[in-house]
């Protein structure tokens, strides 16, 4: 009987260690293709991934660049490559009074002006409306405003100029005769609100500021706004 159960036992022993055998085989198997699918599906993931990166060297930072409109650089109304259009808004507030110096070191005062037409435009040397528009002032000036007695003023935004030689030589090269007056500072064109240039005012006789202009202006503009009364 003892040798019975003995053979009984070691018979169990052995079922036991053939299924865990056979078991231990199969999940290794399995185990296999399981890391294999995973690796490729990794491998897939990365491919894709890396391929919708652009290549960079080590420690290189990687730049998104975006296409940039010219206008961006300029404040608002300043984008001087393209046709600018021209604004007339109505005032009537009073003109403020300022002191400047023209190119001959002289200093002009506008309250020395009252009782007179007036016609400010400011403008600078690298403004390619303002640029257009100054030979039209000038052929006013000389078929009209001196006839007229109107005063023409040019106030050169000078704090924007890289030099004042600059002003002199435009000047010069377009003739220009009636008096520009140098706003070193800027504080005369801040005074008078210009946000974009050209832009010129109207002043009357009283001294009241009766239109802005904003936008460069034609000889038609200057004869019916300065001659029609």
């Amino acid at each position: 009987m003892p040798r019975k159960i003995v053979n009984i036992c070691f018979a169990l022993i052995v079922l036991v260690a053939l299924i865990y055998s056979i078991s231990s085989h199969f999940y290794s198997k399995n185990h296999r293709q399981l890391d294999v699918v995973f690796d490729e599906d990794l491998s897939t993931s990365l491919e894709q991934a890396v391929s919708q990166q652009p290549l960079v060297d080590e420690g290189e930072q990687v730049v998104e660049y975006r296409s940039i409109d010219e206008s961006e650089f300029y404040e608002q109304g300043h984008d001087h490559e393209h046709e600018q259009e021209t604004e007339v808004r109505a005032l009537n507030v009073k003109a403020p009074n300022f002191e400047l110096k023209n190119l001959n070191g002289e200093k002009v005062m506008l309250s020395d002006l009252k009782g007179k037409k007036v016609f400010i435009n400011f403008w600078t040397t690298w403004c390619p409306p303002c640029v257009k528009e100054m030979p039209t002032i000038q052929k006013f000036y000389e078929e009209h405003a001196q006839k007229e007695g109107i005063e023409i003023l040019a106030v050169n935004v000078t704090d924007q100029e890289l030099k004042v030689d600059h002003v002199k030589q435009f000047a010069h090269e377009y003739s220009i005769s009636f008096p520009i007056l140098l706003d070193d500072k800027g504080d005369v064109s801040i005074n008078y609100e210009v946000l974009s240039i050209p832009t010129s005012v109207i002043i009357n006789e009283e001294g009241m500021i009766i239109e802005q202009i904003v936008g460069p202006v034609t000889e038609e503009m200057l004869v019916s706004k300065l001659l029609s009364s």
